[in-house]
Formats: C-alpha cells, sequence, structure tokens
C-alpha cells in the first residue's frame, strides 16, 4: 500500500504547505505538489514535494513534468495547463498512457477531481488557496490518496487538514489491455 498527499495551487501561501508538511510528512509516503506554488525550487520547503512548473512558477527552477515511482506506483505529477485541461482530459490522459502511470497528479482548474480512466487514477486536488467550482465553500483542498494492488482510495481535506467525508471515493483498479 502506498499513500500519498497531493497539493496544487497554493499560489504563494508558504504558511499552508509549512503547515501540510509538518502534520503529514510522517504519515505519507510522498508528498506531490502540482504546480503555482510561487516559492523557488530552492526553497528548502519544497524538498519536501515532488513538485513541477505551474503557469506561474515558469521562471522558479521546475521541471514541467516529473514520473516518480513510489511503492512500485508510478506518479505522473504535472500542472496541466500544458495539456488544455480546462476543456479536456484526453491529452492528459493519453500522457499518463505513454509513460505507463497508475496515477496522473494534476491542479489548474483550482477544481478537485477524481476519476479512473484506463486504469489509471486522474487526481486533482483543487486549489489549496484558491478554490473554484462547485467545492468553493470548503475553504480550499488538498487529497490524499492509497493505492494497493486492487484499488485506489481518495479523501479529500480542507485546508485545516478536516476530511470531508462526503468527497470519499473507492475505485478499482481495472487491468490494462496489452
Amino acid at each position: 500500500m502506498t499513500k500519498a498527499l497531493i497539493v496544487s495551487d497554493n499560489h504563494g501561501d508558504r504558511a499552508i504547505l509549512e503547515q501540510l508538511v509538518d502534520r503529514w510528512k510522517e504519515k505519507v509516503d510522498l508528498m506531490v505538489h502540482c504546480g503555482d506554488s510561487e516559492i523557488p525550487s530552492s526553497d528548502s520547503l519544497m524538498q519536501s514535494f515532488v513538485r513541477v512548473a505551474g503557469n506561474n512558477d515558469w521562471h522558479l527552477g521546475y521541471d514541467p513534468n516529473q514520473l516518480v515511482l513510489a511503492g512500485g506506483a508510478r506518479f505522473l505529477v504535472t500542472h496541466g495547463h500544458n495539456y488544455g485541461v480546462n476543456s479536456s482530459m484526453t491529452p492528459l490522459m493519453l500522457k499518463g498512457e505513454a509513460v505507463g502511470a497508475d496515477v496522473v497528479c494534476f491542479g489548474h482548474t483550482h477544481q478537485l477531481f477524481a476519476a479512473v480512466e484506463r486504469g489509471m487514477l486522474m487526481i486533482n486536488p483543487g486549489s489549496i488557496s484558491l478554490p473554484r467550482g462547485q467545492y468553493v465553500g470548503i475553504g480550499g483542498t488538498f487529497a490524499v490518496v492509497e493505492l494497493s494492488l486492487q484499488s485506489f482510495t481518495v479523501d479529500f481535506y480542507d485546508r485545516h487538514s478536516h476530511q470531508q467525508p462526503q468527497l470519499h471515493r473507492e475505485f478499482t483498479r481495472e487491468e490494462r489491455e496489452l
């Protein structure tokens, strides 16, 4: 079993990332930041995360994508703006498929999202600082994902690390076709 915390779009709110690291670093196997941190990659705080450049991070020393192996699972991390996630998941899904991802983590839309497509968990934790959409009333979200050989379990939390039980999701992992 692999457990990952996924966060995105804090837009310069360093304090919230410090809180997440303090509270969660010892409870998860992996911490992922999907971009638009607006914090330089050289900042020691960002070393706690697998991190990528968002459309507001172009000058801060991040790569646009990261592919990382954790607990036998392949995580593709990107911000999403280069894949047109505001209008379609297809380009990002195809990228995930091309690199053999088990989990595709992205941000950019500031709206939480979780679905399984072609055996991959596609997950957007929403924005921790500037949420949009249906769940804006929660006041910022991040996700914790647990992966087993059979399933993905997704829980969303507010910025105070309070679990949002109405957003709990469990997905069966599908076999990939050869």
